[in-house]
């Protein structure tokens, strides 16, 4: 074997040297990266699990559409078998790598009724309350550290388990100890940061930073803002600042305390990576929902809300390619046989209904009163129901939820946040959401919050206004003098109008699949739009709107109540643009 690495050297010997060389330096250059660079050995990470999947995508839709030639409806059997068999290896790899990712799959969770298979939705909506937590010896550990002080110190007790965990942190229950003697003990949540999220977040946020670089440089500008946005999460002395802030906003706008509550913060427990706020009891909105459906499909015969889900999922994407928007609310969306014998028989039907539903779920001691299925969206307020506190579900306490009323609100605040204050919660999806005893909402985790300046809060305002007038015009003026440019990639060039209305329309209004009409009187596929565009420079009010705007139409939807924001939120963009004058 020495004798090959010999002169005399031939040009095939140069070659084969060079060729081994560089699988040589290669691997080398591999191991070492892959040792020291946290964001490309996550980037490996990822690929090695998410390629399998893809690759097997693919062959499932190749076979299916060249070889055996499959019908559509065959071929959706074949994708729906595919699915069923990768959603929880998606959720698996989401939760190992953690970070970032997992915000990404609560965000897809929330914004994606009607728009991902079911199979995906299920898998993902877990991760709206919450990932596998850490044990509670990892967890007091950090408290001490970041604190300086013992656990008893600090608290008379500390409930091990914890009432949710998600992707920077998980929370516990306490009792606060007193200051002084004769004070009365307080119910807190400590708030603790796991100690390798900010390295993951650098890592993938710098992955995220390159691609960009890479790709869409002219969108630097978002990635650097997301950037601020995540490393303002992972201190909690800024996440006290905001809700103190948010706080103060919202009761100057008259909605906190009376529509909502804000959690106080505990001022002596307050660091970079432990929080301690007022403790809210209720019931999280994800919960509501799930509960309110599986009620709903054991009284109408059903085994559980699964099937129901599947129903309303499929009436829900018919809605959205019908132009989507404000609809029937509730379970009216089904156009069930039994649905329409409960329009026909009217309230008393409901009755009957709600009490067969308390009999069947009697073993639970809790009841729900299910929607009246005649009521429009914009008069929820006849939905009422009762569900258990899975918060303090030992106690089996009781709370009254009105679904219909509490997304009205919950869309309503983040309107005042968004298009008055400037400053909002920018991750209220349905995991974060409390619905209280009294009916209030509690609005939790202000770690991730958006800022909009006079100027932008302005044109979000002028878009509201002009995507309630129907004004395509309008809107697509607004798009373009306030820096938004796109192109699409299928001959067509610079969108028009109706294009740059209907990108406004999902981004500030509601979810429309229905064809795209042009300029020009040519239809095109809505989908066919998406593929082709190509965003050359997307503003930070666009970025951070439709963000929330997404989340806020997401989770309508998720209830089987979709809305149309832009009519929601018109009266108070009026209000911001009288504000101005």
């Amino acid at each position: 074997m020495s004798s090959f690495f010999q002169g005399p050297y031939s040009k095939r010997k140069i070659v084969l040297l060079v060729f081994l060389a560089s699988i040589l330096l290669g691997t080398l250059t591999f191991t070492t990266l892959y040792t020291c660079h946290r964001g490309f050995r996550r980037t490996i990470q990822f690929w090695r699990g998410m390629a399998p999947l893809v690759a097997k995508y693919k062959y499932v839709n190749f076979k299916a559409t060249k070889i055996d030639r499959c019908s559509p409806e065959e071929l959706e059997e074949r994708l729906n078998v595919y699915r069923e068999a990768t959603a929880p290896k998606l959720v698996d790899l989401i939760l190992r790598l953690g970070g970032i990712y997992i915000k990404i799959g609560q965000v897809m969770a929330t914004i994606g009724q009607g728009l991902l298979p079911q199979q995906y939705l299920d898998a993902l909506k877990p991760l709206q309350n919450g990932v596998p937590p850490r044990g509670y010896d990892e967890i007091s550990r950090i408290i001490e550290k970041s604190t300086g002080k013992k656990m008893d110190e600090l608290f008379i007790d500390f409930e091990k388990t914890p009432i949710g965990s998600a992707s920077v942190a998980q929370v516990h229950k306490a009792t606060l100890r007193p200051k002084n003697d004769g004070d009365k003990p307080s119910p807190i949540v400590i708030k603790v940061q796991y100690p390798e999220v900010a390295e993951l977040f650098d890592a993938d946020l710098s992955n995220l930073e390159i691609a960009t670089r890479l790709f869409a440089p002219e969108n630097m500008e978002v990635a650097k803002a997301l950037r601020k946005r995540h490393e303002n999460e992972l201190d909690f002395t800024k996440e006290a600042a905001n809700l103190r802030e948010c706080t103060r906003d919202m009761q100057q706008y008259g909605v906190e305390p009376s529509l909502v509550r804000i959690p106080r913060v505990v001022d002596d427990i307050c660091t970079q990576h432990v929080l301690a706020m007022e403790y809210l009891e209720g019931v999280s909105l994800s919960d509501a929902i799930k509960d309110e459906q599986n009620r709903v499909a054991k009284a109408l015969g059903r085994k559980d809300g699964d099937e129901l889900k599947v129903m309303l999922a499929s009436k829900m994407r018919e809605h959205f390619e019908n132009g989507g928007g404000a609809g029937s609310g509730g379970m009216r969306m089904l156009g069930d046989k039994q649905m329409k014998i409960m329009n026909v028989l009217g309230p008393s039907a409901t009755a009957m209904l709600r009490t067969y539903a308390s009999v069947r779920d009697g073993f639970e001691n809790a009841a729900i009163s299910v929607v009246k299925f005649g009521s429009r969206l914009g008069r929820n307020d006849n939905e009422v129901g009762l569900i258990a506190d899975t918060t303090a579900a030992k106690k089996k306490k009781k709370i009254n939820v009105n679904l219909g009323r509490a997304l009205k609100t919950l869309v309503h605040v983040h309107g005042i946040q968004m298009l008055l204050s400037g400053t909002y919660n920018a991750d209220p999806h349905p995991g974060n959401i409390l619905l209280l005893p009294d009916g209030r909402l509690g609005l939790l985790d202000y770690g991730m919050v958006g800022k909009l300046s006079e100027k932008d809060r302005e044109t979000v305002a002028e878009t509201i206004v002009a995507l309630g007038d129907n004004d395509k015009v309008a809107t697509a003026k607004l798009y373009r003098e306030n820096g938004y440019k796109a192109t699409l990639q299928n001959g067509k060039g610079e969108v028009d109008d109706a294009v740059l209305h209907r990108f406004a329309s999902f981004h500030f209004d509601k979810i429309d699949l229905s064809p795209l009409t042009l300029d020009n009187g040519e239809k095109m596929d809505i989908m066919e739009v998406f593929r082709s565009n190509r965003e050359k420079t997307v503003p930070t009010w666009v970025e951070e709107g439709r963000r929330l705007g997404g989340l806020l139409v997401g989770v309508s939807a998720q209830a089987a109540r979709p809305i149309s924001l832009a009519k929601e939120w018109r009266p108070i963009a009026k209000q911001a643009l009288r504000k101005k004058e």
